[in-house]
């Protein structure tokens, strides 16, 4: 696995119990795997259509430093699955704990934003 982007929790991403909101994970995520993804693959037209097995495991606190690792698990015709880990660096303890372990996958789209069969024309490129 890669690191791919580091975040530091502020208090803007914090609930009123001083817990990381998880949509800002799940966008931290997303994001993540996606630049993961495209630089990988060097092609940038790709939406997120799924992402499985997110539970959250730990909660992130104000301050603590959140590490998201990604690599590629799966190619598909016209779409790729990022295996995303993400963990947390408590401020004070220096403790890293998981947070998520999640797949994440998109697709490759077109100039009309149909799914597009990257893999397949370039097959040789990638093992499908």
């Amino acid at each position: 696995m890669e690191l791919v982007t580091q975040h530091i929790v502020m208090s803007r991403d914090l609930n009123a119990h001083g817990n990381l909101f998880g949509g800002i994970m799940m966008a931290w995520i997303d994001e993540a795997s996606a630049i993961y993804g495209m630089n990988h693959i060097g092609y940038t037209n790709i939406v997120t259509v799924k992402v499985d097995d997110v539970v959250f495991k730990t909660p992130g606190k104000n301050g603590d430093i959140i590490q998201i690792f990604c690599e590629i698990d799966q190619y598909r015709r016209s779409s790729f699955v990022v295996h995303t880990i993400a963990f947390t660096i408590g401020m004070n303890t220096k403790m890293k704990r998981e947070i998520i372990d999640c797949k994440v996958t998109f697709v490759c789209l077109d100039e009309m934003g149909r799914p597009f069969p990257f893999f397949e024309i370039y097959k040789n490129k990638f093992s499908i």
